[in-house]
């Protein structure tokens, strides 16, 4: 199994934004996870900012909530969180490149005075003790090497009787990484080193002093996510095949489309599924 340095997964997201500014509605949605359908969306813009929204639903987030951002990305989570319901939000993010990109899209959105942004590893904050309300990790908590450093600072960020929010890829059953192939090469285009089911995390949240108190199956949900997933991975093939003949492009450059077409694999093989969870502090 190969693990994954912070360095590497600050490369994949730097390397590969252009990838999402062009495939995935990265300009409308300020996301780079899956999207939610249902009978409101559209368009896979709406359902990726629908993910954002159901995840707040299920977390019955409110203005006076205070919210870290976890892995938050391009910052579509955070800004959403701030223009909806009022929440003053801190993501934080490996990526300098995605702080100034999150940065950006927050003051054209008019809530750069709610939501900020901080080159940060979720694993060793800066922040006080007991400090947030509500930590929010949108298709960030699986990215840890080691998932339980994650969930030792977030116990510690988190006041008593906080929340944390995931929204993210599931192992379906027991199967180890190094016995599925399709699975690596999903999970290596992402810069991810291996998931848990939810039985793992719900054991690895009690030995942190949490409780898995709501767990949301939305695989079907995002079905159209995973097809359109892979019609934009032959796109980018092709894409990709053409500028590495001219260009040394970088790994992740050269490999992020083979994770488009292994997702779809994996999930016709019923191996991951999409999750909505509450998990609450003690």
């Amino acid at each position: 199994m190969q693990t994954f340095t912070t360095e590497d997964i600050t490369n994949y997201y730097d390397h590969t934004e252009t990838h999402y500014r062009q495939f995935w509605k990265m300009e409308q949605s300020m996301g780079l996870h899956y999207g939610v359908w249902d009978k409101d969306t559209k368009t896979l813009a709406e359902a990726i900012v629908n993910t954002n929204r159901q995840l707040a639903l299920l977390g019955e987030l409110t203005a006076n909530d205070l919210v870290l951002d976890a892995g938050c990305g391009v910052g579509g989570s955070s800004i959403f969180l701030a223009k909806n319901i009022g929440c003053q939000v801190t993501g934080i993010t490996l990526s300098e490149r995605q702080v100034r990109t999150a940065s950006g899209f927050a003051a054209q959105n008019g809530v750069a005075h709610l939501a900020r942004f901080e080159r940060m590893d979720y694993t060793k904050t800066r922040f006080p003790d007991h400090h947030f309300d509500v930590v929010w990790a949108i298709e960030s908590m699986q990215t840890a090497s080691d998932k339980s450093l994650f969930f030792k600072e977030m116990q510690r960020v988190l006041k008593p009787g906080g929340r944390l929010l995931i929204a993210d890829v599931f192992k379906e059953g027991n199967w180890k990484i190094t016995d599925t192939p399709v699975m690596q090469t999903m999970l290596h285009g992402w810069a991810m080193s291996d998931i848990l089911n939810t039985d793992q995390l719900s054991d690895l949240a009690k030995s942190h002093s949490f409780e898995l108190a709501k767990n949301v199956d939305v695989t079907k949900q995002v079905r159209k996510s995973i097809h359109k997933y892979r019609w934009f991975a032959m796109a980018g093939m092709v894409g990709t095949k053409w500028y590495n003949l001219f260009h040394n492009a970088t790994h992740f450059s050269k490999v992020h489309y083979k994770t488009g077409f292994a997702q779809y694999r994996a999930w016709k093989q019923g191996l991951w599924s999409y999750r909505l969870l509450e998990i609450r502090k003690s």
